[in-house]
């Protein structure tokens, strides 16, 4: 295989179903009405893939079960949803589409953990040629994977059933030569949701740069939680989508509530990103968000980049610069000087409007383009090779708050060594009313004294949880 791909935004869903509706064909002769329970149904679903020169991702799905309790280091009680044993293509499935993964009894109760075992031995990523890529595999590396979902609420099975959705990005979690080993790096990123607390957000992506409107495919969409007003790297990623050769996007299982929308095409960066500040996700409903990215520089000069923020040690991304003249209008094989302002942690070689940075120590680097006298710089991450969390520590550990007050609190994850990690979902629980979480912002959240009473902030990774007590007064 010549070259990586090219690379866009994605994501995929499992949707897990404990569901008994009126008219199910589901039925146990060998109990009672009283006592069954809901079945559980497992479906599959995926949204556009964003590797272009790959023509299948076969995932073998083990299983997927659910546990009570956050903490479920110490083994747990894993109860089981689906074994359905079997390879799933997920470009097979797209814009929302579902196959079934299979069924199981689920008794009620409220499930603060879900996670997804997956064989690495039965899977694979195929290039168009047919040939297979390699894949860097989390602990223990071969055999059976266990994937964590983050689970934000507790999901409430009711006796009459819930409709649960995993929610795998594979554009987060699927990274291509991250370290520069020309091999996918598999970090997971999934969450659980209940079903019947999300609604969807759509939309068309078009632009008219070039006189007339016209779709926009490729383009990333994003929903932040945070405060608009903040600077956006404060701003926590919620769910990513896509739009397809039409323009066309659909980010579906959305839980209920309020986002920053911000959309971009990475490989346009004449074109300004837009950004809706607050785009409301009602339970059961459709939200219509059309876009329209408009010329970037405001009608006036400018220097603007575009591309990831993100890099693996050893590894190499592109970034892209646009240039406009003083009417605003591109310019043609701009002069653009590229410089890293730390290039012990990730240097920068650029040709005109195109730059690779490499990544050399786990740190921040600045990467500036300077045209002329202007001039636009971004902040690359550089992250170390991946580890699996062994600690989670809650600071503060303790809290006093008077009702009403505010505090924020912080997860830090831990390999075995001592290590601190970044990269790695977050959920975060409070076990009592009396305090309440206001913002989540992954490895970080805002909580609130609600009453007086007392409460443990709980912070989950990869099974493994730390808390903080709290009392409200």
């Amino acid at each position: 295989m010549e070259g990586p791909p090219m690379l866009k935004r994605v994501w995929s869903a499992l949707m897990v179903a404990g569901l008994l509706a009126p008219g199910a064909c589901y039925q146990d002769d060998t109990s009672t009405t009283g006592n069954r329970k809901p079945v559980a149904q497992v479906l599959l679903t995926d949204a556009p893939f964003p590797y272009d020169s790959v023509q299948h991702v076969n995932i073998y799905v083990d299983r997927i079960e659910a546990n009570t309790s956050p903490d479920t280091s110490g083994g747990g009680q894993w109860v089981l949803i689906a074994q359905p044993r079997q390879v799933f293509d997920l470009l097979t499935l797209q814009q929302g589409g579902t196959a079934f993964l299979g069924q199981n009894e689920l008794a009620a109760g409220q499930y603060s953990s879900i996670r997804m075992v997956i064989r690495a031995d039965l899977s694979a990523i195929r290039w168009n040629d047919g040939s297979s890529a390699q894949i860097q595999w989390p602990s223990p590396g071969t055999g059976e994977i266990t994937l964590y979902a983050i689970v934000e609420q507790p999901l409430a099975v009711s006796s009459s059933g819930a409709v649960i959705v995993i929610d795998f990005d594979l554009g987060r979690s699927f990274l291509y030569n991250y370290y520069g080993t020309k091999e996918f790096t598999l970090v997971p990123w999934l969450r659980a949701v209940n079903s019947a607390a999300t609604g969807t957000l759509r939309g068309t992506v078009t632009s008219s740069y070039s006189g007339q409107s016209q779709p926009i495919p490729n383009a990333n969409v994003t929903l932040f939680v945070g405060d608009p007003n903040a600077f956006p790297s404060s701003w926590y990623v919620a769910v990513t989508g896509r739009s397809d050769a039409t323009g066309f996007y659909k980010v579906a299982y959305v839980p209920a509530g309020t986002y920053i929308v911000r959309v971009e095409q990475p490989d346009y960066p004449f074109l300004a990103p837009s950004i809706t500040p607050a785009a409301t996700i009602t339970a059961g409903d459709t939200t219509i968000v059309p876009v329209s990215l408009v010329q970037a520089g405001g009608g006036g000069a400018y220097v603007r980049i575009s591309g990831p923020t993100t890099v693996g040690v050893g590894g190499s991304i592109v970034l892209f610069a646009a240039v406009g003249d003083n009417s605003g209008n591109p310019v043609q094989n701009p002069s653009v000087s590229w410089t890293s302002r730390s290039p012990a942690v990730a240097d920068v070689f650029g040709s005109g409007d195109t730059a690779t940075v490499t990544g050399h120590a786990v740190g921040s680097a600045t990467i500036v383009a300077t045209s002329g006298t202007l001039a636009d710089s971004i902040t690359i991450q550089v992250t170390g090779a991946p580890s699996s969390v062994a600690t989670v520590a809650v600071q503060p550990a303790s809290a006093n708050l008077a009702v009403g007050d505010t505090l924020t609190f912080s997860a830090v994850l831990r390999d075995s060594a001592g290590n601190v990690l970044t990269g790695h979902a977050v959920s975060w629980f409070s076990t009592d009313s009396s305090f309440a979480i206001v913002n989540n912002y992954g490895t970080a959240i805002v909580g609130r004294g609600m009453r007086a009473g007392s409460a443990l902030l709980q912070a989950t990774s990869e099974g493994k949880t730390g808390q903080s007590s709290i009392t409200v007064h």
